[in-house]
């Protein structure tokens, strides 16, 4: 992964980006671009098509680490990964491999809906995924569009939302998950440390996406536990109301990944969810990226 296949290739200047809805609610394919020569013009191009679509997929890329992570560069700082321990040679770069369904072990592709890191002040911006080596079926990555999911609510609905604030604890997952155990010294304190590293963070049920302006109902199924002005037991009854409503298929994309395929997506306005589905090994490049967005 230290050779950049592209390298010395001329810039694609004069190619014409088409743009192909995945689906009605979200998510694009863009042809006729190469990631590791893309020229200003190209990048707003892009840029426009992420605010607009919020997920991005491009096929038969040819990247090096070091060309991800400059691609990631151009849409801001790149970030560190709190729970991901395959750090790759080039910095802000990850490796994720997949174990498979059949290896019963804690790893990002059975995380389930998230949004990355929303149990930070600052959630990440969006993050991009290389596909290196993957499986000919399975492994991949659904999205719900939370935009959409705030404008299909009811008018009372919506009214009642607006001013509430969501709980997002960085526990709330690996407890209900069952990954880490509270029965075991061990389970208590990885469970100990994160809690540590990550008090629980309170963003707005409703919040705004700072460059396009559109409403998002702000929740997720990984991290958000509770709701603050409401009694545990109605918390939980309205999130398990609106988890449903938000990921109905009607708000989602689906990306299959081949080898040398690019997806990114904006992680301020949609939730994803990795499938696990596959037996054989997958290889991904990761990066997040940075944003000093406070949900509000």
């Amino acid at each position: 992964m230290n050779a950049n296949p592209s390298a010395g290739r001329a810039p694609a200047a004069a190619a014409q980006i088409r743009i192909r809805p995945l689906t009605g609610a979200l998510g694009c394919e863009i042809e006729g671009v190469d990631l590791a020569n893309l020229d200003d013009a190209q990048f707003a191009q892009v840029h426009a098509a992420y605010l607009e679509h919020s997920v991005l997929v491009f096929h038969d890329q040819r990247l090096d680490e070091a060309a991800l992570a400059a691609f990631g560069r151009r849409f801001g700082k790149l970030e560190d990964e709190p729970f991901l321990p395959l750090r790759a040679e080039t910095e802000g770069v990850y490796q994720l491999r997949g174990a498979g369904k059949n290896e019963q072990r804690l790893s990002t592709q059975n995380l389930g809906w998230h949004v990355d890191h929303s149990y930070q002040k600052n959630p990440s911006l969006g993050a991009v995924l290389y596909a290196v080596d993957v499986p000919e079926a399975g492994g991949d990555t659904l999205f719900a569009n939370m935009q959409l999911a705030w404008e299909g609510l009811s008018a009372p609905m919506q009214q009642f939302l607006s001013g509430l604030t969501g709980i997002h604890d960085v526990l709330h997952y690996g407890v209900n998950s069952g990954h880490h155990s509270i029965s075991t010294q061990a389970g208590l304190e990885r469970l100990t440390q994160a809690r540590a590293r990550f008090p629980q963070t309170e963003h707005p049920l409703v919040c705004t996406h700072p460059e396009t302006g559109r409403k998002i109902l702000y929740i997720n199924k990984g991290w958000t536990s509770a709701i603050k002005e409401l009694r545990p037991a109605e918390g939980r009854a309205l999130l398990a109301m609106l988890n449903e409503h938000a990921l109905q298929p009607i708000y989602q994309c689906r990306v299959r990944y081949r080898n040398g395929t690019v997806c990114m997506w904006d992680n301020r306005c949609v939730q994803h969810s990795p499938n696990s589905d596959y037996s054989s090994p997958r290889h991904m490049l990761r990066v997040a990226l940075h944003s000093d967005w406070v949900p509000s």
